[in-house]
C-alpha cells in the first residue's frame, strides 16, 4: 500500500551579441550608450568568467536607462550576495551593456566569477574549519578501549526536513573533515531502522541546519553523537547561505515531534535524508518496547495524510526492524517533501482517536494540516513518537532515474476514510 500512497544566462535584454570583450587586465569594459534598432532583440552573451543580469525599461519612464541599470543591479546583488555582505558585492558590479533599440532601454551588469570565488572562500574556510573542531569533539565524546571509534553520519535535517542539495554538501564537508580526525567512517547499512547503533559502529552523528534571525543571511548547523545509551551535541556552526547550494524555501517544514527514542523509522536514502524522483526505497521500523503503532504518511505542506501501516489490536514485535514495504519516491504535488509520523503507545487507549484505525486509510483535510503543524497528537503517545522525512531531489544528481510522471493524487481520494 505504501508504493500506492507515494507513487501516488539570463535571457538577456537580449539584443545582438555584443562585440565587447574583457581588457588585458581581465575587467569588463562597459560600452558607449547607444542607440541601436536591434540593441534589444536576440540573444546578448555577457564576457567570459562573468556573472550578468540584464533589465529593460520602455523608454517612456523617465531616465528609463538609470531604471533598468539599478533593476539589473539589484537582481545580480542579490543572486550572489543571497543577503550577506550585500554592499561588498554591489561595489564588485559594473555595467557592461547600457543601450536602446528606440523603444526600450536595456543594460546588462557583470561581475567576475573569480572576484565572487574569491569573496566566499574565507567563510567557506572558516566553515571547514568548524568542523573539524566538531568532528575531533565527536570523536573524543565515544568512550573506547582503544584506536579510533566507527561514525556514521546519517541524516541532516535542513529547516525540518531531511536532505537535499545543500545537506548533501554539508555532508560531504563533514565527511572530510572526520577523515582529518582519523575516525574511521562507515556507510549506513541496509534494513537499519535507527534503533540503536549498527553493528561494528560506536557513534552515529545527525546535524540539524536552521535559518538565523538578523540582517544576514546566515544559517547554523548544530550536531550531535548518538552513542546507543546516550546523546550529546558536539557543537554548531554558522555560515552564510549564499556559499551553499540553493534550497527551495517552500520545502521548509515545522519539525515533527520525536518521543524518547523507544520507536524508530528509517529508510534507505542518499547523503543526508533525500531521495531522487524515481528512486525506490524501503521504511524500516523498530520498537524497544511492546507498543500498537499507527504510521502516517504526511504529503505536499499539510495537502493530506493517509494512515498507511496499522498493527490493529496487537503489539509491535520487540527490537525487530519491520519492513513497511518498497516504495518509489514520485513527486505528487508543488512542494517536494515525504514525510512520516510513527503514533505509538503501550495501550491501545494511548492511541486516542487512532487508536479504532485498524488499516490503510485517508484522514480529514483539516487534521493533515494540525499533523503537519505537530499538533493534535495523543497526550499517551508523547514519549513514543517517532518521524522520517525526505526531500525530493532532481537535476543531474538524479539522472540514472530518468523521468518519472507524477503521481495520480485521485488514487488517494479513493482510499477509504479513517472514520
Amino acid at each position: 500500500m505504501i508504493a500506492a500512497t507515494l507513487a501516488l544566462t539570463a535571457q538577456a535584454c537580449s539584443g545582438a551579441q555584443s562585440s565587447r570583450s574583457a581588457d588585458d587586465s581581465g575587467s569588463a569594459q562597459p560600452a558607449k550608450a547607444a542607440s541601436d534598432p536591434q540593441a534589444c532583440s536576440g540573444q546578448l552573451v555577457p564576457p567570459t568568467g562573468y556573472h550578468q543580469e540584464t533589465a529593460f525599461e520602455v523608454l517612456s519612464t523617465s531616465n528609463a536607462r538609470e531604471v533598468a541599470l539599478e533593476r539589473a543591479r539589484h537582481r545580480l546583488r542579490e543572486r550572489i550576495c543571497q543577503g550577506y555582505r550585500c554592499e561588498q558585492v554591489d561595489a564588485m558590479i559594473t555595467t557592461w551593456k547600457a543601450s536602446d533599440d528606440g523603444q526600450q532601454a536595456c543594460v546588462m551588469v557583470v561581475i567576475k566569477r573569480e572576484q565572487v570565488a574569491s569573496f566566499y572562500a574565507e567563510p567557506r574556510r572558516e566553515l571547514e574549519r568548524e568542523f573539524e573542531r566538531v568532528a575531533l569533539a565527536a570523536v573524543k565524546a565515544i568512550p573506547i578501549q582503544s584506536g579510533q571509534p566507527a561514525l556514521l553520519i546519517d541524516t541532516i535535517n535542513d529547516n525540518g526536513v531531511n536532505g537535499g542539495p545543500r545537506a548533501e554538501w554539508l555532508h560531504g564537508i563533514m565527511l572530510n573533515a572526520l577523515g582529518k580526525s582519523g575516525a574511521e567512517t562507515v556507510r549506513r547499512p541496509d534494513r537499519w531502522s535507527g534503533l540503536g547503533l549498527p553493528d561494528g559502529v560506536q557513534g552515529v552523528l545527525r546535524g540539524r541546519v536552521v535559518s538565523l534571525p538578523g540582517q544576514e543571511a546566515l544559517l547554523e548547523v548544530s550536531w550531535e553523537v548518538d552513542m546507543g545509551r546516550s546523546v550529546r551535541g558536539v557543537g554548531t556552526a554558522s555560515f552564510p547561505q549564499a556559499i551553499a547550494p540553493d534550497m527551495d524555501v517552500a520545502t521548509y517544514m515545522p519539525t515533527l515531534p520525536q518521543g524518547t527514542g523507544k520507536v524508530a523509522l528509517h529508510m534507505d536514502t542518499r547523503p543526508g535524508g533525500a531521495l531522487c524522483n524515481g528512486q525506490t526505497t524501503e521504511l524500516w521500523l523498530e520498537a524497544s518496547e511492546p507498543v500498537f503503532v499507527r504510521v502516517i504518511n504526511l504529503y505536499g505542506k499539510g495537502d493530506g495524510a493517509l494512515v498507511i501501516y496499522s498493527t490493529g489490536d496487537q503489539t509491535l514485535a520487540t527490537n525487530r526492524p519491520v519492513s513497511l514495504g518498497q516504495f518509489q519516491a514520485v513527486k505528487a504535488g508543488d512542494v517536494p517533501v515525504e514525510r512520516f509520523l510513527v503514533v505509538a503507545s503501550p495501550t491501545k487507549a494511548g492511541l486516542e482517536r487512532f487508536g479504532s484505525i485498524d488499516g490503510v486509510c485517508r484522514l480529514p483535510r483539516t487534521m493533515a494540516w494540525d499533523l503537519h503543524q505537530g499538533r493534535n497528537l495523543p497526550d499517551g503517545a508523547r514519549d513514543y513518537f517517532a518521524s522520517t522525512d525526505y526531500r525530493l531531489m532532481s537535476g543531474e544528481e538524479c539522472a540514472a532515474f530518468g523521468e518519472v510522471p507524477p503521481a495520480n493524487l485521485s488514487l488517494l481520494n479513493e482510499l477509504p476514510s479513517c472514520w
